[in-house]
């Protein structure tokens, strides 16, 4: 990595946030718009101090806590490396389960369900997602997990209409596409993506194990089945430790990461 990246690592002297959380921060935002990319190699904590003009100690804090999040690790002798997970494109632009996208990882997946209830959302709601007005929805609202640790929560919303009595029988722990082909007949045939960088809220955050305004991928999805009737909307937003790879510009980055005054240099 060209040692001019470097001086992207940037840090507000006005600011309230501690020095060591806007250096982790700043690093998390490189690493996300692939200045940083996958096991580049990271200057070493006493040249990121004096790069910055700050203690030592501070840079190793930030580092300390890069490694805790799994956003890099120490490679003896080479040094600090960018180890971030990172899930394939074909999640978002495909019709690639997130089950299945975790596995792919080589992590051990899992599914802690919190919600699952019958929803009747106004007509307005309703069309603005794509269902027809009237329709009941089956909500469900999910943490998947890759060896025990939250990558992503996922709420899905289900027209009942298609799929009855399935807010019955659904435990909420399964794999909802591999469910609706078994149970339903029904298979997951194209799905729409939209993706955009957010703060987390202090809701998502506490769910997450996050703290509040940390950095994440939000993707609204529609999926169709093989008749085209739209069977599932979904929202869902990662983990600030695992960003999924996607079509986020470095400007939408540069403006995400000033909201939390965090200055980047371009």
């Amino acid at each position: 990595m060209r040692s001019d990246r470097f001086e992207s690592i940037s840090i507000d002297r006005r600011s309230s946030v501690s020095y060591d959380d806007q250096i982790k921060e700043s690093i998390k935002a490189l690493i996300l718009d692939q200045t940083f990319y996958y096991q580049a190699l990271l200057p070493t904590p006493q040249q990121l101090a004096k790069l910055l003009n700050v203690e030592t100690e501070l840079t190793e804090k930030a580092y300390k806590k890069l490694v805790k999040e799994n956003y890099i690790k120490y490679i003896d002798p080479k040094g600090y490396v960018v180890a971030y997970f990172e899930l394939t494109n074909y999640f978002f632009y495909r019709n690639i389960a997130i089950y299945d996208a975790i596995s792919a990882l080589g992590l051990s997946p899992s599914i802690e369900c919190i919600e699952k209830k019958v929803v009747q959302l106004t007509d307005a709601e309703l069309q603005s997602m794509g269902f027809n007005t009237g329709e009941k929805l089956f909500y469900i609202n999910r943490i998947y997990k890759g060896n025990d640790k939250p990558i992503i929560i996922l709420e899905n919303y289900i027209p009942l209409s298609i799929f009855k009595d399935m807010d019955k029988k659904f435990t909420g722990t399964e794999p909802l596409n591999a469910y609706m082909d078994k149970e339903y007949n029904l298979k997951a045939k194209l799905s729409f993506r939209v993706t955009k960088a957010v703060n987390l809220s202090s809701k998502l955050a506490s769910i997450l194990g996050e703290r509040k305004n940390a950095a994440s991928i939000e993707s609204t999805n529609k999926v169709y089945d093989q008749f085209d009737r739209l069977i599932d909307y979904g929202q869902s937003h990662t983990t600030s430790s695992y960003y999924f790879q996607a079509l986020v510009t470095r400007e939408e980055m540069l403006s995400y990461y000033q909201k939390e005054q965090i200055p980047l240099t371009t």
